[in-house]
């Protein structure tokens, strides 16, 4: 019985622990985001390109069609990544989107 017990606390903390992100450091925000690249990607361009905004100057990763990972447990099935609180174009642009690891 013990044993069996020990298993299911060791399943149900397993499954806590993979659904869970890591809280985000100061001055940064985890994201869920649809496309992740360089400022050489053609989603990317073509969307700053669109707003008028500037992103010649930029060599982190950029994160686009972003939505802030607030909930424990909440899952992103796409690209979660950590992003610098800087954004461009109203929040439609992350800037320096790194992939969240565990």
């Amino acid at each position: 019985m013990l044993s069996k017990l020990s298993l299911l606390a060791t399943s149900l903390l397993v499954t806590v622990a993979v659904a869970n992100y890591p809280p985000a450091p100061p001055g940064t925000i985890n994201q869920c985001c649809a496309t992740v690249g360089s400022k050489s990607n053609p989603v990317i361009a073509e969307l700053a390109a669109l707003l008028g905004v500037d992103i010649s100057g930029i060599l982190s990763n950029l994160g686009v069609g972003c939505t802030p990972i607030t909930v424990l447990g909440n899952t992103c099935s796409n690209t979660a990544v950590n992003c610098n609180a800087d954004q461009l174009g109203h929040g439609l642009i992350n800037i320096g989107c790194v992939p969240i690891t565990f």
